[in-house]
């Protein structure tokens, strides 16, 4: 992993974000991030957010966008996208009131993600899936995980994982097998620590028992493009992404 691959999940500074987006932007790459990856826009015109993150030489790789966005607004998800330089676009979460539905009929959730790859590759996207920890359920199949059934389901030239290591240890699973199983199909992993305790609480990167010298080793030999920085419950955001930061940036190859 090099520094320069060293990204943000917006998400983690979405207070922040929700009252000043390009001040948040602003602050962020004073602590030195220079890329990341996008959960909404903070109601900026993707315009001027561009405009921003070019002046600040902060580079935006990915965004998650929303099942009901891809569903109602695809083209004009495209668009944003496009303006603002992004490569990956990724469905972040699948409620729970439509998990039974969705992966209950894989052939179906495979079929439409299959579609908006192959949509997103025509556009010059790359679309993926990220994980939480509900995926590592077994399948109604009795054979692996949903995640499994999911990805089995789905063509690797146009769906991608992008893989929250916390969220597979969470469920029990060791993300560095996971890597290995699905060393193809990687290209982006979020990065956030487990602090130690049964309540396996996410903690900044270096603070928690995840091994991440092993993960991102890992990772690095799978191909994996980006390391994301992500907290779902920071205790100080703007603390936390600065810690995750520089215990990434000491584990990277460029000091």
């Amino acid at each position: 992993m090099k520094a320069s691959q060293i990204g943000l999940q917006m998400y983690t500074v979405r207070e922040r974000v929700s009252v000043d987006m390009l001040g948040t932007l602003k602050e962020l790459a004073d602590i030195g991030y220079t890329a990341v990856e996008f959960a909404g826009y903070g109601g900026v015109p993707v315009g001027d957010l561009k405009a921003t993150l070019d002046e600040l030489g902060i580079r935006a790789f990915a965004a998650h966008v929303g099942l009901d966005q891809f569903r109602t607004r695809f083209d004009g998800v495209v668009e944003d996208l496009t303006t603002l330089g992004i490569e990956f676009a990724i469905v972040p979460f699948v409620a729970l009131a439509d998990r039974a539905g969705l992966f209950g009929d894989l052939d179906a959730i495979a079929s439409t993600f299959n579609d908006w790859g192959a949509r997103c590759k025509d556009a010059g996207l790359r679309f993926g899936y990220h994980n939480h920890d509900f995926e590592f359920a077994p399948a109604e199949s009795g054979e692996g995980t949903l995640l499994d059934g999911l990805l089995g389901a789905t063509d690797p030239a146009l769906v991608s994982l992008e893989l929250d290591a916390f969220w597979a240890a969470y469920a029990g699973f060791d993300p560095l097998a996971v890597i290995k199983q699905y060393s193809d199909r990687i290209p982006l992993l979020h990065a956030k620590d487990m602090a130690l305790g049964e309540q396996k609480a996410d903690a900044p990167v270096g603070e928690g028992i995840l091994p991440w010298r092993e993960i991102i080793d890992a990772a690095d030999a799978a191909g994996t493009e980006w390391y994301i920085v992500e907290q779902d419950h920071p205790k100080d955001a703007m603390v936390d992404v600065g810690t995750s930061l520089k215990a990434l940036q000491g584990l990277s190859s460029e000091k």
